[in-house]
């Protein structure tokens, strides 16, 4: 049994071939895929993508790279849109300092909105972090309420005590396919993260359509392709495919409701 807990299948390009990708995946073993969105347009999307398959879950909210065209009735909307029962997180959302020009002050007010919809709603939240570890913490553990907040950090990036900092809060943590590709300094930092973690705080991802693991490096992800991340991350571990593939999913069962 696999969960893919993270993948764009909103997208154009996954759209064309989305009967297949998730016949694909069926045939893989994975049981259940949730999909992040990253705007409000999208989060739309997603909810009405949802219906259609029942292997399919939805995450809304307003991602950092797409906050051009935000206004703040957008997130009365996204609130609204949770009501639907097959809305299980608020995401992708978090902090972004790579691509220039940013607002930091503009992000980590949309984030701390959805924060508190998550918290309002009673639902997990998907965290996207890049080059922004400490504002991210920062305004994540102001937010934690004793553990009114929880959710996934997706594709994680941070070092070591940014994982043991996540776990004390008892959040998840994911890892995409590039733990499978070859190792470099990060790389070495993320399989120490790996080992030292407990198992029921790790979950699995693809990111589809992005960063496919090894053997399929370089090609349009999907989330058929999750076993071979979970086969890397089990070989970390020193445990068996079956046990990582089972604890995981049964960690986003939980954390997600489904």
């Amino acid at each position: 049994m696999l969960i893919d807990t993270h993948a764009h299948l909103n997208y154009p390009e996954i759209q064309n071939i989305l009967p297949e990708l998730l016949s694909r995946a069926h045939d893989s073993g994975v049981d259940k895929i949730i999909v992040p969105a990253t705007s409000y347009a999208s989060s739309l999307e997603v909810v009405e993508l949802v219906q259609k398959h029942k292997m399919l879950y939805a995450a809304v909210g307003i991602h950092p790279n797409d906050l051009k065209d935000f206004n703040e009735n957008q997130l009365s909307e996204i609130e609204n849109l949770t009501d639907n029962n097959k809305i299980v997180a608020i995401g992708e959302i978090g902090l972004d300092y790579y691509r220039e020009p940013y607002d930091k002050v503009l992000q980590a007010f949309v984030l701390r909105s959805q924060l508190q919809i998550a918290k309002r709603k009673n639902l997990p939240v998907i965290l996207h972090n890049r080059n922004s570890s400490e504002d991210l913490m920062k305004i994540v553990e102001e937010e934690y309420e004793n553990g009114r907040l929880k959710g996934q950090f997706h594709s994680f990036s941070g070092d070591n005590i940014m994982s043991k900092r996540c776990i004390e809060m008892g959040f998840c943590i994911s890892f995409t396919g590039n733990i499978t590709y070859k190792p470099k300094e990060h790389t070495y930092i993320s399989y120490q993260i790996v080992k030292e973690m407990p198992l029921e705080h790790l979950l699995l991802e693809t990111d589809t359509p992005y960063m496919a693991p090894v053997p399929h490096r370089g090609k349009q992800n999907e989330p058929s392709f999750i076993k071979h991340t979970a086969q890397k991350l089990a070989e970390i571990k020193d445990i068996t495919f079956e046990e990582i593939s089972l604890t995981a999913a049964e960690n986003a069962e939980r954390l997600f409701k489904i």
